[in-house]
């Protein structure tokens, strides 16, 4: 077997966002954000991955998978692959562009149902060493969890650190398939979940049409394309900095020059002063010398 990498965008959206296939995608939210009993998952209903924005000029947002469940609870789950300046700003734009699109006129506020953002990212983020973290509105002394309709997920694929034989959890299953899949032979003996087997079997090449495998394939190398223009607008910013640094160490360089004769001159202004006999009052006020450097400039010219 080959397997697909299902973190490209089109593999991914073939894995999560199939209705016929949804089992998967309650799988792998009930086991990344950890709902259990009454918090469950039991069925969810797909939405459309568009937006449209409300404000005239803003640009339409396509996320990857987004799905209501059998409470009314929307989760945005998005695959990101590059870095990108100003994510955390787009990730709050997403969820309160599905929360504030709920209320229509008239529609009271109790009316209003949590969102919840899971990122899969393919680089790592937040400070927290652990591969999974979760993020909520919490007073800063109290921890008290007042505002609740908001929660942040991130799986931080190059912190999953865990081999074949140390994958014990449902969650560890499902990023150990994010992360490795394209790298593996054949399904681990260890995953036996049937919706995990079942992702591993949609990203199978063999299974792919020629369109599709083309479809996969430019998604994979615009990515390419994007971190390529990242990678020179780095090296261009780089190259510009140091540029600067040069300029200003050679400014600074020259500055310190000047200031350097300006010294020496009035060192030697302040010497033939001293050799003619002035008050060092005046030679103070000629020069600027300080005082306690005139009495040690004196006492070198008439020690000698």
């Amino acid at each position: 077997m080959h397997f697909l990498d299902p973190t490209n965008d089109y593999a991914f959206r073939r894995v999560f966002g199939d209705e016929k296939k949804k089992g998967i995608l309650i799988s792998f939210l009930n086991s990344i954000l950890g709902c259990a009993g009454d918090e469950q998952i039991v069925d969810v209903k797909l939405l459309d991955p568009r937006r449209t924005p409300r404000i005239l000029g803003a640009k339409e947002t396509i996320l990857d998978v987004r799905c209501h469940d059998q409470k009314g609870h929307e989760y945005i789950v998005e695959m990101q692959v590059l870095k990108q300046e100003y994510f955390d700003k787009r990730v709050l734009y997403y969820a309160s562009q599905a929360y504030t699109e709920q209320l229509s006129a008239g529609v009271s506020y109790g009316r209003l149902k949590p969102v919840i953002f899971l990122g899969i990212l393919s680089f790592s983020y937040t400070a927290n060493p652990h591969w999974l973290s979760m993020h909520q509105i919490v007073e800063v002394e109290t921890k008290e969890h007042k505002l609740k309709d908001f929660k942040f997920t991130f799986v931080e694929l190059p912190k999953f650190s865990k081999t074949e034989k140390e994958l014990t959890s449902i969650a560890d299953k499902w990023a150990y398939f994010l992360k490795h899949a394209r790298d593996l032979e054949a399904i681990p003996e260890v995953i036996y979940e049937e919706a995990i087997k079942e992702a591993f079997h949609i990203v199978n090449e063999s299974g792919w049409s020629k369109e599709e495998l083309r479809s996969y394939e430019r998604r994979k190398m615009d990515l390419m394309d994007q971190a390529a223009i990242s990678e020179a607008a780095f090296k261009e910013a780089v190259e510009k900095a140091v540029e600067q640094a040069v300029e200003k160490a050679v400014e600074q360089a020259v500055e310190k020059t000047r200031l350097e004769a300006r010294a020496e001159e009035r060192r030697e202004m302040a010497s033939n002063l001293l050799l003619k006999g002035y008050d060092l009052e005046i030679i103070h006020q000629v020069t600027k010398i300080s005082f306690d450097d005139l009495h040690r400039l004196s006492r070198e010219i008439f020690s000698q």
